[in-house]
C-alpha cells in the first residue's frame, strides 16, 4: 500500500528526536517484542532509543536505528525505518497492517501514525534506488513485502529484484553481501542470484542488499521433504532394505544400493547435484585474488587449535544443557540421552585430537557459506541456487567472516539430509499407519543421499586438489564437524523442540559408534 499523502510539511527528524522523543522511546520496547524479526524476545528490555535518523528525500520516511539495552547481556542495534502517515491513509493502515504501527503522534497534520516504513511503497521505491550499485541499473517497479517469517525483511520488486533489509545490525560488512559480490563480480559463479548492490551506513554497517530475483519452486528443504513423503509412501508396505549402507566417508568409495535409488531416484539425483554445486561454490570461493578477505590460506597449528576450542565449547554447552534438561527429555529418549552423557570424555578427546594434529595436510582455509543446509538453497526447475551467506546468526560478524575449512559446509549439508529424512518420516507417521521397516528405509535414504552428495563433491573438488585435506585428515575433520553440528542441533532442540531431540541425539551416537 502507499501511505504518501501530502504530509511533507512534517519534519520527521524534529518529530522523532525532539518533540516526540520520549513518547517514541516509551512505545518502542512494546513494538519490538511483537515483531517477527526481533531476535531477543526472551530478554528483558530496559530501554530502546533512536540512535540515528536519516530522512529519505521524496518520502515521509527515514532510515533509523534503535539502540536496545537489556537487563541481561550486551546492547544491540536494530534497523527500523520509520514513516509518518495521517488522514485516510492512516485509517486504512490501522485496518490493513496494525502490527507495523509504533505509536499515534499529535502532529501539525493532526493525529498521525508512526509506523514501520516498509509498508510505504514510496519508501520501498526510494530504498531500491539507493541500494542499486553502479554499473547495475534497475527499474522502479511495483513492490511488496515478502510474507516469510525471517530475521530480516525481504522486499520483492515485480519478481525481478529482491532487496533484503537487515534488522539486527553489527558494525562492518555483512558476509551476506560480501560473498555474493565476490561470486558475481570476481568468480563468476552462476548458481546464486546475482548481486546488484547494497546500502551501507556512515560507519560501514550493511543496511540493505539487492539481488536478482530467481524464480524457484521453494527452498531445498521443502522440496526434499515433499520428495521423501512420496518415497515413504512407496516403501511403506515393503520389508526393510536388505543391504546395510555405510555412512558417507572420505576413506572409502561407497556405493548406493539399488533399493534406495529405485524408490527415490529424484532425491538421490538431487543430492548428487547438490554435491557438485557445493564443490563448484568452494572452487569459486578459492578463486585466486589479491583481496585479503578472500585469498585462500594454509592451515596453521593455531587454526586447528581454534577449531578444536570451538568444538570443545559446543560439546560442553550441549552436554551441560542435556544434563540440566534431563527431566524434560521425552521418556523414549532418556536411555539414549544418558548414553550420550556418559560419552563426554570420548567427545572431548576427539576435539583434543584435532588440536594436536599437524596442519600440513588439512587443506586450505577459504570463505565458506557458514550455515549450509537444505533451507539455504533454492530449487529451480532443474537445478539449485545457493542463498543466504550471513552465516550462523548467533555468531559475531568477525566469526562469520573468518576463513574456514570448506568441509564445515559439507558437514552442514550432510546433517541436513539426516534432518530431512527423519522429519519427513515423522510427518508421514502423523497421517499414515507405519511399518517398523520405515526407520530402516529412512536411514538407507539418508546414507544413500549423503554418499551421492560426497561422491559428486569429491569428483569436482579435485580441480583444486590442495583445497581439502588428504583422505585421512578429511575424514577426521569431517567427523569432528559433523559432531559439532549435531551437538549444535541437540542444544537447539533442547531449548525449542524437545520432540525433535531424537534426530540429533541419534546422529551423535551413530557418529561416535561408527567412527570409533
Amino acid at each position: 500500500m502507499s501511505t504518501q499523502n501530502g504530509d511533507s510539511a512534517i519534519d520527521l527528524v524534529e518529530l522523532l528526536t525532539v518533540s516526540h522523543r520520549d513518547q517514541v522511546a516509551r512505545e518502542l520496547p512494546w513494538f519490538l517484542v511483537t515483531q517477527r524479526w526481533f531476535g531477543s524476545k526472551s530478554r528483558t528490555i530496559t530501554s530502546a532509543t533512536l540512535a540515528n535518523v536519516q530522512t529519505l528525500p521524496g518520502t515521509n520516511a527515514a532510515l533509523t536505528t534503535v539502540a536496545v539495552s537489556y537487563v541481561e547481556g550486551a546492547r544491540e542495534t536494530y534497523q527500523l525505518p520509520l514513516a509518518i502517515t495521517s488522514g485516510s491513509a492512516a485509517a486504512a493502515l490501522r485496518v490493513s497492517t496494525p502490527n507495523v504501527i509504533v505509536a499515534t503522534l499529535n502532529t501539525s497534520q493532526g493525529p498521525s501514525l508512526l509506523h514501520d516504513a516498509v509498508v510505504d511503497e514510496h519508501f520501498r521505491a526510494q530504498l531500491l534506488a539507493l541500494t542499486a550499485a553502479s554499473p547495475y541499473t534497475v527499474d522502479l517497479l511495483p513492490s511488496r513485502v515478502a510474507s516469510a517469517e525471517q530475521s530480516n525483511t525481504s522486499i520483492l520488486y515485480d519478481d525481478r529484484y529482491i532487496l533484503k533489509l537487515y534488522r539486527r545490525l553489527q558494525p562492518g560488512e555483512n558476509p551476506d553481501v560480501e560473498i555474493p559480490r565476490f561470486l558475481t563480480s570476481i568468480a563468476h559463479f552462476d548458481n546464486i542470484p546475482a548481486y546488484l548492490g547494497h546500502l551501507r551506513g556512515a560507519d560501514g554497517t550493511t543496511l540493505a542488499f539487492l539481488q536478482a530475483f530467481a524464480p524457484n519452486q521453494g527452498d531445498g528443504w521443502q522440496w526434499m521433504v515433499e520428495e521423501l513423503g512420496r518415497f515413504f509412501a512407496s516403501v511403506v508396505h515393503l520389508a526393510a532394505p536388505q543391504a546395510t549402507i555405510p555412512r558417507a566417508s572420505f576413506l572409502a568409495t561407497s556405493t548406493i544400493t539399488s533399493e534406495p535409488r529405485e524408490y527415490a531416484p529424484n532425491s538421490i539425483a538431487a543430492a548428487a547435484l547438490l554435491g557438485r554445486r557445493t564443490a563448484e561454490l568452494h572452487l569459486a570461493l578459492a578463486t585466486h585474488t589479491d583481496d585479503p578477505a578472500f585469498c585462500a590460506e594454509a592451515f596453521t597449528p593455531n587454526d586447528l587449535a581454534a577449531d578444536a576450542t570451538r568444538i570443545h565449547a559446543q560439546i560442553v554447552s550441549a552436554l551441560d544443557a542435556m544434563k540440566q534438561h534431563m527431566p524434560q527429555v521425552p521418556a523414549a529418549l532418556t536411555d539414549a540421552a544418558a548414553s550420550l552423557l556418559s560419552k563426554r570424555k570420548q567427545l572431548l578427546d576427539r576435539a583434543h585430537t584435532l588440536a594436536t594434529a599437524s596442519p600440513y595436510r588439512f587443506g586450505r582455509r577459504i570463505r565458506i557459506h557458514g550455515d549450509y543446509h537444505l533451507g539455504q538453497v533454492l530449487r529451480t526447475a532443474d537445478d539449485f541456487l545457493v542463498v543466504d551467506f550471513e552465516g550462523e546468526p548467533a555468531r559475531s560478524l568477525e566469526e562469520r567472516r573468518r576463513k574456514q575449512s570448506p568441509l564445515r559446509d559439507v558437514a552442514g549439508m550432510l546433517r541436513s539430509f539426516s534432518y530431512a529424512a527423519f522429519a519427513a518420516l515423522d510427518a508421514h507417521k502423523q497421517h499414515t499407519p507405519c511399518s517398523p521397516s520405515l526407520e530402516a528405509w529412512a536411514t538407507a535414504w539418508e546414507r544413500s543421499a549423503s554418499t551421492a552428495f560426497l561422491a559428486s563433491y569429491r569428483d569436482v573438488i579435485v580441480a583444486n586438489p590442495e583445497l581439502i585435506p588428504e583422505p585421512p585428515q578429511a575424514e577426521s575433520m569431517l567427523t569432528a564437524f559433523l559432531l559439532e553440528k549435531a551437538l549444535y542441533e541437540l542444544l537447539y532442540e533442547l531449548n525449542n523442540r524437545p520432540t525433535w531431540l531424537g534426530i540429533p541425539l541419534s546422529g551423535v551416537l551413530s557418529l561416535l559408534r561408527e567412527a570409533a
